[in-house]
């Protein structure tokens, strides 16, 4: 009867179900986000965790993965900084659990932006991994409450955070509110994400959820709030036990939601954990732009209608990953030189692929910290195409990614926007080129061994670019290229959500 209860309790406040109030009244948002050290989302559904099924079904739910090699370790501090910022390590610079030389004064918690910019919100957190408190929760809440679960075990501490977000759940205005349970981590760490105890603590995580929402259900206001529940880790493990590298287990995160504005069912494209900032902001009435995306209002990318295949030379890849294709979609082409050697077929020139497929070609290379792409995107690899048969021997690789025309007949200027993840090696060269009404490839940006004003040299991870193009008096039409050319067994140029715009 006790399990009966928590998942008919969890049901209807996942649900966001309230009786008596008049339609069309305002309600009273609320946020809560629950955070679960360690926590492996294959492993979570696949526990006896009725209450995290419930919200499942009747919200929002999606895995996802973290950054790795060239941005950050699997690592709680790095990843607890990423889901309350809502901003990428590269930002507010946590790399390790030290929080040595830290940017977390200029990218602050969102409970502490939310207490700026509204007060009169009552702002709590309950976390019994000190760190959390200590350094990325310093400041920016009317209540916190903090335990030491590394001291006193977090099979001691958790039940305690459980307890006292319960009574402020039931008692208190709650307006935003985050809760921290560390015991899954710990088991990790001492079993292994296959094991029994690992499965018992993600039990214990799903009583813990369900006396929540069962609190906010209990609320003598219920009726007349607006509540948006969130769930997510801030890495995996891997199954004998252990995180901090760059397998696809370690790096494995998720976001479930239910409530608010957040439309219910599994994405197409998959969110990110700096996206759980961004959505308590815009329930609360505070949007803000940040790395993340509130959930809901990711940006179309044209990339993300590519069709993609299994495998095919990169057996080491599982076959049941789908996840390349030189099929460019509508309008966009995918033009390789008459003289480039063949190599490994995925990358036969620029190629639509995903994070999961990409990464696990050659885990540590830094293509996890291409953190900022999302679903499908581009990538000219070179390095993984001069893997069969060694092609850079009697050749280079040398394709380019030509946009779709853009109208421009009565514009002054075209501005260009895309997520750009470069590294750098040997005579490889990048450009991104213009060309108005079929005339020569005009130069915007380049990519290679020299630094200059026209010419980013050296590595470019994950980064916004955006420039501008003036446009030619009578000019008519533009197509824009990225190319990669005069590479051999060098590194790749992936690029993202393209953006191509007039006035």
């Amino acid at each position: 009867m006790r399990r009966l209860f928590c998942l008919v309790t969890a049901l209807v406040a996942a649900a966001g179900l309230t009786t008596g109030v008049a339609e069309g009244a305002a309600k009273t948002p609320k946020v809560l986000v629950i955070g679960l050290d360690g926590t492996r989302f294959d492993k979570l559904l696949a526990a006896d965790t009725p209450n995290v099924h419930a919200l499942v079904q009747r919200g929002y739910s999606a895995r996802s993965s973290l950054y790795g090699s060239g941005m950050a370790p699997t690592l709680s501090g790095p990843g607890w900084s990423s889901i309350l910022t809502g901003v990428w390590p590269d930002k507010h610079l946590v790399k390790d659990n030290a929080f040595t030389g830290n940017n977390l004064a200029a990218y602050p918690s969102w409970l502490a932006r939310a207490e700026t910019a509204n007060p009169a919100l009552d702002t709590y957190a309950a976390v019994d991994w000190k760190p959390i408190g200590d350094k990325i929760l310093r400041t920016g809440q009317d209540r916190k409450y903090v335990l030491d679960g590394d001291s006193a075990g977090y099979e001691n501490t958790d039940p305690q955070i459980a307890a006292d977000a319960e009574k402020h759940l039931k008692q208190d205005k709650a307006d935003a509110s985050f809760v921290y349970f560390g015991d899954t981590d710990e088991a990790g760490h001492a079993h292994g994400a296959d094991s029994p105890e690992y499965a018992a603590t993600l039990r214990a995580d799903d009583a813990y959820l369900g006396r929540l929402l069962a609190a906010i259900n209990a609320r003598p206001s219920y009726s007349s709030e607006d509540w948006l529940v969130m769930l997510t880790t801030d890495h995996g493990h891997t199954g004998p036990g252990g995180h901090g590298g760059d397998s696809p287990e370690e790096r494995m995160t998720f976001v479930v939601a239910a409530g608010g504005a957040v439309p219910a069912g599994t994405p197409a494209v998959a969110p990110k954990i700096v996206d759980i900032a961004p959505t308590a902001l815009r329930h609360l009435g505070i949007p803000l732009s940040l790395d993340g995306y509130a959930l809901g209002s990711l940006p179309a990318d044209p990339f993300d209608s590519a069709v993609l295949k299994p495998r095919a030379d990169e057996t080491g890849v599982p076959a049941s990953v789908p996840g390349w294709t030189h099929d460019a979609p509508s309008g966009w082409t995918v033009r390789n030189a008459s003289a480039m050697p063949a190599g490994v077929a995925e990358w036969q020139g620029w190629a639509f692929t995903t994070d999961d497929f990409w990464t696990r070609t050659a885990p540590g290379q830094e293509r996890e910290a291409n953190v900022r792409a999302r679903g499908v995107f581009a990538v000219a690899d070179p390095d993984e195409w001069d893997d069969k048969g060694s092609p850079s021997s009697s050749g280079t690789f040398d394709s380019s990614l030509v946009s779709p025309a853009l109208a421009v007949a009565g514009k002054s200027t075209v501005d260009v926007g895309f997520i750009s993840h470069y590294r750098q090696d040997g005579t490889q060269r990048g450009a991104l080129t213009v060309s108005f009404d079929g005339g020569a490839e005009q130069p915007i940006l380049a990519y290679g061994p020299e630094s200059s004003s026209a010419n980013r040299g050296g590595d470019v991870l994950s980064q916004p670019t955006t420039t501008s193009v003036a446009v030619p008096s009578g000019a008519r039409s533009a197509r824009f290229t990225w190319r990669l050319y005069a590479a051999g067994n060098n590194w790749y140029w992936a690029v993202d959500a393209p953006r191509l715009t007039t006035r």
